[in-house]
């Protein structure tokens, strides 16, 4: 009966190693952790959230070939480009860029019209809106429906 609980003990110490021997690998090989958001500066989660949206919308920088329009990333919003409306008629071009806004002058005047607004195809940037109804807009008398 002795070497009984004998062998049990020695069967209880030899488990309990290799379970010992199992615990996480030391700190310094573990990847570094991103800091928690209560650390973070409200500028990193303005950019985080902007980055998320154009993600999501599926907004890429640059030209693109498609002749169908997709969204606009605030990149593609630059000064002096030409805007054109839903049918690719130009209506004018980008006087100036704000954070969230642009500024589009046309023949009539000129209108702020905020990013989300903004699209592009293999033309360039698109406002949808015909060509009359912005310049109603732009010259301040009210559009026809």
């Amino acid at each position: 009966m002795r070497m009984l609980e004998l062998a049990a003990v020695a069967v209880a110490l030899t488990l309990s190693g290799e379970a010992f021997a199992q615990t996480a690998p030391p700190p310094s090989v573990q990847a570094p952790q991103p800091p928690s958001p209560e650390m973070r500066g409200p500028d990193d989660r303005v950019t985080d959230f902007l980055r998320m949206r154009d993600e999501v919308a599926g907004r890429r920088a640059g030209p693109t070939k498609s002749k169908n329009p997709v969204p606009a990333s605030p990149e593609d919003i630059i000064q002096g480009s030409e805007v054109r409306d839903s049918k690719g008629v130009p209506l004018g071009t980008i006087e100036s860029v704000g954070k969230e806004f642009a500024v589009v002058a046309g023949e009539a005047g000129k209108v702020e019209v905020e990013f989300d607004s903004f699209a592009k195809n293999y033309k360039g940037l698109l406002i949808n809106l015909p060509k009359a109804k912005f310049d109603s807009i732009v010259s301040g008398n009210k559009p026809a429906r």
